[in-house]
């Protein structure tokens, strides 16, 4: 009970944990759901807890797929990172004819997101189980600079959804 700890962080690494929302501003504004797990994310890669960013990562990701889910009219109760999926897929399915006056306004944007949406779920979402409603990493097996990637391509993701996404309603 008289141990005494004493870590040290390099300059990069006290970055990231002094200033975990960075760059991410414009994200939190559209999405403040997220706030928490992005300060996790980075403190988290600050901290060489490289699997633990991965997880809030993706939790960040998911806030925005829910964010995106609700303006193109999602309507499973359990929306997030499949019923998105899902329901961008049909949209792009659908003929120009078939789409609402709202898909055909911004069709282009659904069909870029789902191409993004369906390479981060291959990449990364398909590495963590739902288990009981709670996420887990199926491997910890993450290094420094895989996790700051993913951090980095979380942040490119979230931002296109916050400022370009359309910001009417889909009803």
């Amino acid at each position: 009970m008289q141990g005494k700890l004493f870590w040290t962080l390099n300059t990069k690494e006290a970055e990231w944990y002094k200033n975990p929302r960075k760059g991410w501003e414009e994200i939190i504004e559209r999405f403040p759901d997220a706030l928490s797990d992005i300060e996790e994310a980075s403190k988290c890669i600050a901290l060489s807890r490289y699997a633990a960013a991965i997880f809030h990562s993706v939790q960040v990701v998911e806030v925005g797929l829910i964010g995106l889910g609700k303006l193109i009219g999602v309507t499973d109760p359990l929306s997030g990172w499949t019923a998105t999926t899902n329901h961008l897929h049909s949209i792009i399915k659908k003929g120009h004819e078939a789409r609402t006056l709202f898909e055909r306004q911004h069709c282009a944007f659904p069909e870029q997101m789902h191409g993004t949406v369906e390479g981060l779920k291959n990449a990364w979402r398909n590495k963590i189980s739902h288990a009981h409603g709670k996420l887990t990493l199926l491997s910890s097996d993450f290094s420094p600079e895989i996790a700051e990637e993913i951090l980095f391509a979380t942040r490119a993701f979230m931002r296109r959804l916050a400022t370009d996404a359309p910001v009417a309603s889909a009803a």
